[in-house]
Parts: C-alpha cells; structure tokens; sequence
C-alpha cells in the first residue's frame, strides 16, 4: 500500500489500487487519482489445494487483495467497484445461458430460441407463431425426455415451414441451431409428426419440398439476375413432369447450373462451388443429376434459350 497527496481531501492519504479497473484510488474520499493503472509485476495464481501440498498453500491472488482492503483499509470503494464489475460479467454470462438452456422447462425460452432461428433465415411471423404452436404440443406430449430442446424447436420451426409451403432444408435450419446436427432435427421431426397424430389424433400433413420452392431463393442468394430466376422457376415447374428420381435440393442445384452453363450475363455465370454452398450440395451430386436433366436443357430453358436468341 503506498501514499499519495489527495486533490479533493488536500492530504496525503493511502491510495487503492483496483485491479477490476486499473484506477488508483484515494482510500478517503473514494476520488480516482489515476486510471488505467497496468501492474507490471508477474501474476500468479495458485490452484486449490490438495491433501498433498495443503501446508505449503497460499492463498495470496490478485482478486482476493483487492476484498480484503475493506477490513484492512476501510476502503468500500475499491470493493464497491470491483463488485460492480462481477455483477456486469456475471449478468452477461447468465444472458448468454438463458439463450439457449432449457433447464428451466419455460416454453418462453423456447419461443425466444424460435424466434431467433426465424429472423436469421428470414421466415414470416405467421410460420413463426405456428412454429410455437407445435412446441406446445410437443411440450404436452413431455417429448423432451427423449429429445433434446434445441433439436424440437428446430424440428418445429422446419415442419411449419413445410406446412406452409415455404420449405427450408434441414441443413439451413442447422446453420442457425445450437450446434444441432442433421439427424438429430430429422429424428426430431420424424418422433413429433409421431406422436401428435397418434396421442392427439391430428392429422400432420407435411408437404413434399419441390424444386420451385427453391430455386428463387438460391438463386436471389447467388445474385442472379431475375430472368434467370424466372427460368429457373420455369424449368423447375417443367420438370416435374419428369421421371427424375432425385430429391428437389439436387434438381434444384442442377437446374442453376444448367442456367449458368447457358447464359451470356457474368452476374448469372455462377461457379458450382457456390451453388454447392449455398444448396448444401456436394458437386459429385450435381453432376451426377446434371446427366440426367442435360438432356432435356433445351426444353427446360426453352423460353429462357429463345429469348437469348
């Protein structure tokens, strides 16, 4: 501890150094001499102790120091604030937890977790309430024994999604998950559709994702101009009437690339590697869809191909 000349008390008073904050001060009036203080002196700190060194233990550390110059100094201050910056740190931790824990069994959480996954893909707010809705039902059926909470919600939020003709693929609900993989959201789903329509007697109908339900959204991601977003809607309504037994992300994938290997315009001469990314496609599974439809090209794009002509 050492002394210095106070400008508000006039006195040479006992200073306080806070290491919270790095300020030096008065131990009198509480007046910050000098902030931002930097300790050049090393900083050790010392484990618990264990039954095998518990007589050579000391529990000397830079945040105990600071708490004992209450007793030591009557210096409140220092404490006050070194409280203070606990409380703030351990406020923001606890905001961070209750983000994402569900321990507390409140659907509120879970519809805050909801909510969030929506606004980072996009989805209206009537998705977002029926969304909810299914947590409910799931939360009275108790599925949360069986699956973990993250997983329901986002199960939830893909089904209303589903239902509402809006599809969003498994992998792009993942991207704004906690960490929830794949399987997990499937199973989810799988176990919810289960349960409601065998406990509650409703019928869960889910529509099939097709490619139009894609395409305009990859393609507005990828930059494409809109009359390449008008083909490629074009193509995917023609290309139902197709025997392709892919799943719609890959035709949906292919038929962009087929664009892009057909058009003139850079904006819409988009790589596969970007298509992949954005589609969550590998290229192996493009290209192998790509022998499949390439042969029908010009009549997929036929408005597309005329109008370039």
């Amino acid at each position: 501890m050492e002394s210095s000349h106070c400008k508000d008390c006039n006195v040479s008073t006992v200073i306080v150094l806070d290491h919270a904050t790095g300020d030096t001060i008065c131990s009198e009036c509480g007046l910050v001499l000098d902030s931002h203080y930097v300790d050049e002196k090393p900083d050790w700190r010392t484990s618990t102790p264990s039954a095998s060194n518990a007589d050579s233990y000391d529990p000397i550390s830079v945040a105990e120091s600071a708490i004992n110059l209450k007793s030591k100094h009557n210096s409140t201050t220092a404490v006050r604030l070194e409280q203070r910056t606990f409380d703030h740190h351990q406020s923001l931790h606890g905001n961070i937890l209750k983000s994402v824990d569900f321990s507390s069994h409140q659907p509120d959480t879970a519809f805050h977790y909801i909510a969030d996954m929506a606004d980072r893909l996009g989805i209206v707010d009537s998705i977002k309430l029926e969304a909810k809705n299914l947590y409910m039902k799931a939360n009275d059926l108790k599925l949360f024994n069986i699956r973990k909470k993250h997983s329901v919600c986002a199960a939830c939020l893909y089904i209303a999604c589903r239902q509402a003709n809006k599809a969003r693929t498994i992998k792009e609900i993942c991207t704004v998950t906690n960490g929830v993989t794949r399987k997990e959201v499937s199973r989810a789903k799988d176990l919810l559709v289960q349960h409601i329509e065998e406990k509650k007697g409703e019928c869960m109908e889910i529509n099939s994702v097709r490619p139009r339900d894609l395409v305009r959204r990859f393609c507005s991601t990828l930059g494409m101009s809109n009359q390449a977003i008008q083909a490629a809607e074009e193509a995917a309504n023609r290309v139902e009437r197709l025997d392709i037994r892919r799943n719609a992300i890959s035709i949906a994938g292919t038929i962009i690339y087929l664009i892009s290997e057909s058009s003139m315009e850079p904006r819409d001469k988009v790589s596969i590697k970007d298509i992949c990314l954005v589609a969550g496609l590998t290229e192996v599974t493009i290209r192998y869809c790509h022998r499949e439809l390439c042969g029908y090209a010009s009549w997929l794009l036929e408005t597309y191909l005329t109008a370039k002509k």
